[in-house]
């Protein structure tokens, strides 16, 4: 890809981020001037733990994973990030290097805004400030809601409530797994027959069926039942 094509998916997936929403073109333009994309193939390192990240990295397509691995090499994967999503903001706050591992999941372009630039607008302008902060809370959200599902509910549960997140609107029936079952039963904190076995359990209380990579949300209202309570509606409700 030369160098105009790369600018401009740069400033295309920059302009569509939350994040720069209410950003001035002219602000906008300045980070543009600054960013750059890379370009990672499935399985390479995008950056390892202990590293230090040079800033702000968005996903322009394919997707990375952030990784934990214990000293057995068992992985835990914290958070698959796709199309139109951020890692790295934590650099702008604290120079501490990488606490784990992000990879291609498969090829993949990212684009990258280094930090300072990215500080200098932090103090110009109030909105990205604000976006910027209220995205890292969303974010530390997420996570204690992932170590609440992880310690307190079952496999099922946390599948139901993972398809759930999937779902675009509240009245989306059907959604994509974003990859292959092994992966996202890692994100899930369980093996990948765990992952089956739970797809199977919420398949046989009639609230989803399975085709492919695509889940049919047969039950959207049973499946938001089933992910707080581990029981199908009729019995949540007392079988009335």
């Amino acid at each position: 890809m030369s160098a105009a094509p790369r600018e401009r998916l740069a400033a295309a997936v920059l302009a569509k981020l939350p994040l720069f929403q209410q950003v001035s073109p002219q602000h906008l333009g300045e980070l543009m001037r600054h960013a750059r994309t890379l370009y990672v193939r499935r399985g390479q390192t995008v950056a390892r733990r202990g590293e230090p990240v040079p800033g702000l990295l968005a996903v322009a397509y394919g997707m990375v994973k952030l990784t934990l691995r214990g000293a057995t090499g068992a992985e835990r994967v914290l958070r698959l990030v796709g199309p139109s999503q951020t890692f790295g903001e934590v650099v702008l706050f604290l120079q501490r290097p990488l606490p784990l591992d992000v990879v291609a999941v498969v090829d993949t372009r990212l684009v990258l805004v280094p930090a300072q630039p990215l500080l200098a607008l932090m103090e110009r302008d109030a909105h990205f400030a604000r976006s910027l902060v209220a995205s890292l809370c969303e974010r530390m959200h997420a996570l204690v809601c992932d170590f609440e599902a992880t310690t307190m509910h079952g496999a099922a549960e946390r599948l139901a409530a993972y398809l759930e997140s999937l779902a675009a609107s509240p009245t989306a029936t059907r959604v994509t797994l974003p990859a292959a079952k092994k992966l996202i039963a890692a994100r899930l904190g369980m093996t990948k027959e765990t992952f089956s076995r739970a797809l199977h359990e919420l398949a046989q209380a009639g609230l989803l069926a399975v085709k492919g990579r695509e889940v049919v949300l047969i039950d959207r209202a049973g499946l938001a039942v089933f992910s707080s309570t581990g029981l199908p509606p009729a019995a949540s409700s007392g079988g009335r």
